[in-house]
């Protein structure tokens, strides 16, 4: 599976997934308010947008790392929907609101998934009555296809570097 994926937030998940969909072979476009995020990735197959419209315009899939906010959420997926086509898959990160409340948010809410981290560092993606089998068989097939390229999973921690200790 490949395509035209379009990020909107920039930030390091946002980030996290531009690089894994470049990796899969998708052709990605991304968009931030704030300039300096997405400066990192180059390539044939990233373009930095200067809007949402611009960003997912020819999107197959849009993956929107935003606030947890339900208005934010609620105004990005109104300029999203209407600048993308109904078949067009939208997935919306959240880890407080559930499938439900962001669908909630949209204009065409069978179109809409929830993204959200699962344990050990991998994805889930959340569907609901209101998507169709059509949809949710892209749902499964699009996170398969990232899941095979390279894990979503935040660079482990490392510990600070301690001042050694002294023996008396």
């Amino acid at each position: 599976m490949s395509g035209h994926a379009a990020i909107v937030g920039l930030g390091a998940r946002g980030m996290r997934w531009a690089e894994a969909l470049q990796a899969a072979g998708w052709m990605v476009s991304g968009f931030d308010p704030d300039d300096r995020a997405g400066r990192k990735l180059s390539g044939p197959t990233w373009k930095r947008e200067a809007t949402i419209s611009a960003t997912v315009r020819r999107a197959d899939v849009v993956l929107c790392f935003l606030p947890d906010r339900l208005e934010l959420v609620r105004m990005v997926l109104q300029r999203v929907q209407a600048e993308t086509k109904p078949e067009t898959m939208v997935a919306v990160h959240s880890r407080l609101h559930d499938v439900d409340e962001v669908q909630g948010c949209a204009m065409r809410p069978a179109q809409v998934v929830r993204l959200s981290d699962a344990v050990e560092g991998g994805v889930a993606m959340d569907v609901s009555a209101r998507n169709d089998d059509a949809l949710r068989e892209r749902a499964a097939l699009f996170v398969a296809d990232l899941a095979a390229v390279l894990s979503l999973a935040p660079p482990a921690a490392t510990a600070p570097d301690l001042p050694a200790s002294r023996e008396a």
